[in-house]
């Protein structure tokens, strides 16, 4: 990018938004908001045919297509003439060629490279679009509460630093990658967002001696044999980078903070995965959410990666040398997840939960609601402390059923407990842990609760207490049930 005023910003953000280049209008047209899939691009492309300003823009700035100079002409000559001063477009031999995507995310717009970078001799500083699945992901599961300061470490194009201004006082975003630092400064003035302080500068240099009440990471998390792009791959061997960054990130939080990274760790033969990732929060002073998806075999995993935007550079990694690079450090498979770190004077812990679909809209509740049932089995871990304990359903569980006909008479088939709170989390259950369920309720502690239960089902209370305590924790961290001081 090149540097260009605020004021210049602001004026090109006013035209664009005059061509309705923004989330709801580009849905409406194409159903999609972002740089289409390979299947979608010729139905985008079809659908833009016909030269008008809107067309024209989206061909330039969504697709990354280059347009001959006099089909632009339905352009403002403002546009261009902006476009060109901040370094959007070029002009060559009589076209017009995008040198940024312009990506729509609820009301704001990011900036990045266009991918006509790729397989030039700059395409290993590519700046990838805000509408990564990882960069989403990170965004869907940010805690939301006003603080102080953010800082997002490793920014890209700065979608999670401009998602995080609009309740911190001041945000910190960092970037190795200069361009990085220049598009998530132009980001912020395109959207009229001054509470961002951009810096450039390896890992936490930048931020020396500073302290966060919340961190937020996108880094380049790929444990692999590929060192072609500062957004994705790393120096360090394996998930050695994740490590490092982790612990260094968390001498950077206020006590009570919360660092929340993305990464990519490995499972090594005959090692326990879990074991691995509490030796990395080990001597942080921090408690530790692990929210992990399904782990991915290396020959999966290296098909995938090949898959990437460096497809077409011919200076990659062959899958033979994925494969072998996993092989000879006997790796057995990768974990993708994301870690919720909170610093705490206290015994700390470390806790597991796997994600089971995909993230539905914001749920940094969840992830807050997830460290406080953490707090909760944790301090009730021995058993009087959880039947002492007043607790209550959550105001997001959901129960549904299934009715099968049968003699003329409709019986339940099947009945699932789930989160309605962007975090999927859900459970079987059967007609009796329905009804027990049915009984718990905060002026009661669940001693009470059980006892009540008991009579209620002509059932030993003892027994009931010994088959109910791990259901009732297994529920609790699943966020089906709640202190009843939750707030």
């Amino acid at each position: 990018m090149k540097t260009a005023s605020n004021d210049t910003v602001r004026r090109l953000r006013k035209i664009i938004d005059e061509h309705h280049y923004g989330t709801k209008g580009l849905r409406e047209r194409f159903g999609i908001s972002g740089p289409p899939k390979p299947v979608d691009r010729n139905r985008v492309l079809h659908l833009t045919r016909e030269i008008t300003a809107e067309n024209a823009l989206v061909r330039l700035f969504l697709l990354g297509s280059s347009l001959a100079r006099e089909s632009t002409d339905v352009l403002p000559r403002e546009l261009l003439d902006l476009a060109l001063e901040t370094g959007l477009i070029d002009i060559e031999e009589g076209r017009i060629l995008p040198r940024a995507v312009i990506v729509p995310i609820e009301q704001l717009l990011f900036a990045s490279d266009a991918f006509s970078m790729l397989g030039s001799d700059r395409s290993g500083d590519f700046v990838v679009p805000a509408s990564t699945h990882a960069a989403n992901f990170l965004r869907q599961l940010t805690l939301r509460e006003p603080v102080g300061t953010t800082l997002d470490l490793g920014c890209g194009c700065g979608i999670q630093a401009l998602f995080a201004a609009a309740h911190s006082q001041r945000v910190v975003a960092t970037d190795i990658s200069e361009s990085a630092v220049g598009y998530a400064r132009f980001n912020a003035a395109l959207n009229g967002i001054d509470n961002i302080d951009c810096r450039a500068g390896d890992r936490l240099a930048p931020v020396k001696g500073e302290k966060f009440d919340l961190i937020v990471s996108n880094p380049p998390f790929v444990p692999g044999p590929a060192k072609q792009f500062v957004y994705r791959d790393s120096d360090l061997d394996l998930d050695e980078f994740c490590r490092q960054l982790l612990t260094d990130a968390s001498n950077h939080l206020y006590d009570g903070g919360c660092l929340q990274l993305l990464f990519e760790s490995v499972e090594i033969e005959g090692q326990n995965w879990p074991d691995r990732i509490r030796s990395w929060v080990r001597g942080t002073g921090c408690d530790a959410w692990v929210l992990h998806s399904p782990p991915v075999h290396p020959l999966h995993y290296a098909a995938r990666r090949l898959a990437d935007v460096d497809a077409a550079q011919p200076e990659q990694n062959t899958y033979e040398e994925w494969v072998g690079y996993f092989e000879s450090r006997r790796v057995a498979a990768i974990h993708p997840a994301m870690i919720t770190l909170r610093k705490r004077k206290a015994r700390n812990w470390v806790h597991f939960h796997g994600v089971v679909a995909d993230i539905d809209g914001e749920a940094g509740g969840a992830v807050r609601a997830g460290l406080r049932a953490c707090d909760l089995l944790d301090q009730c871990a021995q058993d009087d402390a959880l039947l002492g304990a007043r607790l209550r359903l959550s105001p997001a569980l959901r129960l549904e059923q299934q009715f099968a006909r049968d003699n003329e008479t409709w019986s339940p088939e099947r009945s699932l407990l789930w989160m309605n709170n962007g975090l999927r989390m859900d459970a079987e259950v059967d007609m009796q842990i329905i009804a027990f369920l049915h009984q718990i309720h905060p002026d009661q502690t669940l001693r009470e609760t059980i006892d009540g239960f008991g009579e209620a089902v002509s059932a030993d209370p003892a027994k009931l207490v010994t088959d109910l305590l791990p259901v009732v924790r297994l529920f609790i961290g699943r966020g089906f049930i709640e202190s009843a001081s939750f707030d």
